[in-house]
């Protein structure tokens, strides 16, 4: 009959023996010291007298949101089929939505208009790359080489800006369309 090896006394005793040993290990390593050497952050440094100790702290589990159980298992729908189900909102849902989508393209209308109106000053100021030189300024100062470069760095950020508008108000255009043939 042969002998199952956790079964003897003995061999159980140096299962848990080792078990209890690994466990200390890991909440030993865990409650070691910490040092700041200068720049450096270690837990072995050549000389502690001459490093700071650091205060450890315990990390924090946070529990995050939990899985539903249940998966669906209808097959998605088309945007054509999601655009249905929302023309068929309530009267008064879909006429608050609409208001805010009115308010929305408003919004970045008038932002535009101001980006426009900004755009059109600092193409004006930038010049072709020699905007107007300030009093004491001369061409080869390296002051007036930075302002120019900082009035580029504006306008093509500028520039950018209203691309992104102008890009947000086509797809505001389509949203209104869809909204109003339904």
């Amino acid at each position: 009959m042969p002998i199952n090896f956790l079964q003897t006394n003995k061999t159980r005793a140096y299962v848990i023996a080792l078990i209890l040993l690994i466990v200390s290990l890991c909440t030993a390593s865990a409650d070691e010291l910490v040092y700041k050497c200068g720049q450096e952050i270690t837990n072995k440094p050549a000389n502690p007298q001459q490093c700071q100790k650091l205060e450890t702290s315990v990390p924090t589990q946070i529990e995050g949101t939990r899985v539903q159980a249940t998966v669906s298992t209808r097959p998605r729908k088309p945007t054509t089929e999601m655009n249905l189900e929302r023309a068929e909102m309530p009267p008064s849902d879909a006429a608050a939505s609409q208001q805010r989508a009115l308010q929305a393209r408003t919004i970045l209308e008038d932002e535009w208009q101001k980006l426009s109106a900004k755009q059109a000053e600092m193409v004006r100021l930038y010049n072709q790359g020699v905007p107007a030189l300030l009093a004491g300024e001369t061409i080869h100062a390296p002051e007036y080489k930075q302002r120019v470069l900082s009035l580029k760095s504006q306008l093509q950020r500028i520039e950018r800006d209203i691309q992104a508008l102008q890009r947000e108000l086509s797809r505001q255009s389509v949203n209104l369309a869809t909204a109003q043939t339904k």
